[in-house]
């Protein structure tokens, strides 16, 4: 009887000492990069409960992100963080994204962004921070479609910016 108690005890003690911010074994976000046109087009994949998370860690309120009177609010909530956590430059300076909105796929939410390129620019940098505050082990995995195909890398805390040739 004494090692079911015991047994009982150490998956009680293993139960309880689970993380409330372990919502999810792996913290990953996708982002996915094709130019069309001179225009870059970004669309970033993230969970809706790590944004969130991000996301009232910098406001004073608390915030749902598929509450529906909150679309516009939340979209400025969502533009202003992925500003700071997500930069695309051309070596030289940073470009301007033009973040267009976003959606709610089950339990995660589409950012969608463009960025116009110049026409001479033959090198692409991501800076790729997104959800790296609130998880040490946070991977973005940045997928960059072109004519040949898809090239992949990963952005990690410390190793957070990647290039790719446009040309």
């Amino acid at each position: 009887m004494r090692p079911i108690l015991l047994f009982a005890f150490i998956a009680l003690l293993s139960l309880t000492s689970l993380r409330k911010d372990d919502s999810h074994a792996f913290y990953v976000s996708i982002t996915e990069l094709e130019v069309k046109n001179d225009t870059l087009q970004i669309s970033l994949r993230l969970f809706t409960d790590d944004l969130e998370r991000a996301l009232n860690d910098r406001t004073d309120e608390k915030v749902f992100l598929n509450e529906p009177r909150e679309t516009a609010k939340n979209f400025v909530r969502i533009r202003d963080y992925a500003s700071k956590s997500f930069i695309v430059s051309n070596a030289a300076k940073p470009d301007r994204i033009e973040w267009l909105g976003h959606e709610f796929e089950e339990d995660v939410c589409w950012v969608y962004g463009e960025v116009a390129l110049s026409p001479d620019q033959n090198l692409l940098f991501i800076k790729n921070e997104l959800l790296m505050d609130i998880h040490d082990r946070q991977q973005n995995i940045i997928h960059f479609t072109t004519s040949e195909g898809i090239e992949t890398k990963l952005a990690t805390k410390g190793y957070s910016e990647v290039r790719f040739a446009l040309k």
